[in-house]
């Protein structure tokens, strides 16, 4: 890479400034706004089950076997609701201190692999991203397990660089094992498979050999099996057979209805990564004519991460957001090459990009500039579109949506502006520099806005109800519809085991849509109906 110039020749403090960037983006209001259902409500119950029976080696939800998930997160999420009671932003804390970690950790391991002026354009490109920066404020497992598979990579990368590399490979090994123990053995298959095709097309032959394997699986042992041994010692081969099921699972078949088209990921990293998606863009092409075969190796790794993470989860069933969110490093890695590329005078923006990014860009502008404005005309809505009964009656729902809510969209119209202004007057680091700063702070403020107002409308009529229970002892159960809102949100106690569950009050949750269930319980009395939801009570209780 060239020398830094310009905004990034000042002797900045980078390394603290992304500590404080991260502080502001990712931890305030997190609390603000219900945990959302499924994921988040889930990991948090069980996080608080946890808890409440002070069984921190075994996996439950409404205290009963859990088997899809391993114990780490929910370790650091109950060690927050410890600190800091049960409540939203325990939950999400987790991810926003890791969130402000990988900042740092992008920054530094960007000045070490190329110079300091690629670590501050990586980390903001991954800090100035849509969904990068969205998922550092939520309550789900991905920010931490995809943190320990890219962690192990780079210790890999420095394993064949150094020459300390028995170390540097057990580390790799150390830090799969933690995603073992995090989400499950997709961790150590998306390692390997991005090593062995490294293997395959980098020039380097010494990226994989039997040495470095077996320091690896090694590593992964000393961490994962730890935690597997001791539960197959305490509970038998029941969970770890039916953990491997349900992974297989998780990989072979749709669950809970996520389905999408082939190309479903593809597009979501598109849209959701954003801006750095389309800077991207530009780095993924071959080798060029001045890069050196070092730098060239860094940046197919990230390809082919990229596209090993891409390719596996358009072949798996479930169609989830989140699932490609692995892809945020290596996006944001292209993302920092190709500006430090156009910086020098090396790469130059082809037509297509700037047609495409200017579409994107336009296209986030409108919806987010629409979104109040169809707020404050919820009847024309109504209307105008056909919904189901559930979404129609959920659209009752008494949500103000006052002229401030346009803010957001006037704040990305504006860092948009910026970014023109400065581009045009030839400013080209102040400009990245704005757009991505500017980006990072839209998800901030759109969430403020927007996200508390869009849960009143999806299930807080039902989070509402479930509140007002909270630690009685009461059984409130879903119907027609699965949910985790009745045992987080009502603080379900610990049974005990000298009641009888079934002499508890019991209440039912039923979605409008599904009201024909009603003609099969006759016991059941209506309290009373709110946007979208049916809340009843077993009269024989």
């Amino acid at each position: 890479m060239g020398q830094s110039t310009g905004v990034m020749s000042k002797q900045l403090p980078w390394a603290w400034l992304f500590v404080l960037a991260g502080i502001i983006l990712y931890i305030p209001f997190i609390g603000g706004v219900s945990l959302f259902d499924w994921d988040e409500i889930n990991f948090a119950e069980i996080s608080r089950e946890m808890m409440v029976t002070g069984d921190y080696l075994n996996i439950h939800i409404n205290f009963q076997p859990f088997f899809e998930k391993p114990p780490f997160f929910f370790w650091l999420q109950a060690a927050c609701m410890n600190i800091f009671g049960v409540n939203e932003f325990a939950a999400r804390l987790p991810n926003a201190l890791i969130g402000i970690f990988i900042l740092v950790m992008l920054f530094k391991t960007g000045s070490r692999w190329f110079d300091k002026r690629f670590g501050v354009f990586w980390a903001l490109s991954y800090m100035g991203s849509i969904l990068p920066a969205l998922y550092h404020k939520s309550g789900i497992i991905d920010p931490w397990f995809n943190f320990f598979i890219f962690g192990g990579l780079i210790a890999w990368v420095e394993g064949t660089r150094s020459k300390q590399s028995t170390k540097w490979f057990l580390i790799s090994g150390l830090l799969s094992g933690l995603a073992v123990l995090t989400k499950g053995p997709v961790g150590p298959l998306l390692i390997g498979l991005t090593v062995l095709l490294m293997q395959i097309f980098s020039k380097n032959k010494k990226f994989l050999s039997v040495r470095s394997f077996l320091l690896f699986v090694v590593g992964n042992c000393i961490i994962a099996g730890v935690w597997f041994g001791i539960n197959l010692l305490s509970n038998g081969p029941d969970f770890i057979m039916t953990f491997l099921k349900v992974q297989v699972a998780l990989l072979t078949e749709s669950v809970a209805g996520h389905k999408g088209f082939p190309g479903y990921h593809f597009v979501v990293v598109l849209l959701g990564v954003f801006p750095a998606s389309i800077f991207a863009l530009a780095g993924f092409r071959k080798k060029i004519a001045e890069e050196k075969s070092d730098p060239y190796e860094l940046r197919l790794l990230m390809i082919i991460l990229a596209m090993v993470v891409l390719v596996l989860f358009s072949l798996v069933q479930s169609k989830i957001v989140h699932y490609s969110s692995l892809t945020y490093y290596p996006i944001s890695f292209l993302s920092a090459w190709a500006i430090c590329q156009f910086l020098d005078g090396k790469l130059k923006w082809k037509g297509w990009i700037k047609i495409l990014g200017i579409s994107i860009a336009v296209l986030i502008c409108f919806v987010i500039l629409a979104l109040p404005a169809v707020g404050q005309n919820i009847e024309w809505l109504k209307s105008s579109f056909t919904f189901d009964a559930f979404t129609k009656a959920t659209l009752d729902a008494q949500v103000g949506w006052p002229f401030a809510t346009f803010i957001p969209g006037f704040w990305i119209t504006g860092v948009l502006a910026v970014f023109i202004m400065l581009w045009r007057r030839l400013k080209y680091e102040q400009a990245f520099v704005a757009l991505f700063t500017g980006t990072g702070l839209f998800v901030s403020i759109a969430l403020i806005f927007f996200i508390g107002r869009i849960e009143r409308y999806s299930q807080h009529a039902a989070v509402e109800f479930c509140e007002s229970k909270a630690g009685q002892k009461v059984e409130i159960k879903t119907m027609g519809y699965k949910s985790y809102v009745p045992f987080f949100y009502a603080l379900k106690p610990v049974p005990d085991k000298n009641s009888i569950i079934e002499d508890y009050p019991h209440f039912y949750i039923l979605k409008t849509d599904k009201s024909r269930l009603l003609e099969e319980h006759p016991e059941l009395n209506i309290l009373y109906e709110k946007n979208g939801f049916i809340f009843l009570e077993d009269q024989g209780n």
